[in-house]
């Protein structure tokens, strides 16, 4: 059941911008959360222990974020 976008619903799609407010908190949470749990472990801070945090926790929680944005960008639409 899907729907057909008119011009005029693409061109408001086009032109609403995703806010990634979402994606930085949880990117940050993420990465904290994984570096401290890192930090525990190794007891010793250096470039590689920030870059498994950065990508162990930063990055896949930061697309729940991204999720997020978009859902709240699609209600925000519906509204207009």
């Amino acid at each position: 059941m899907s729907r057909k976008m008119t011009s005029e619903d693409q061109a408001v799609l086009e032109n609403a911008p995703i806010t990634y407010y979402f994606t930085m908190i949880f990117a940050a949470f993420g990465t904290m959360l994984a570096f401290y749990y890192l930090y525990q472990v190794m007891e010793r801070v250096n470039v590689f222990l920030f870059f498994l945090s950065v990508c162990g926790g930063g990055i896949p929680i930061g697309f729940i974020g991204v999720f997020i944005d978009y859902k709240m960008l699609q209600s925000r639409l519906k509204k207009k």
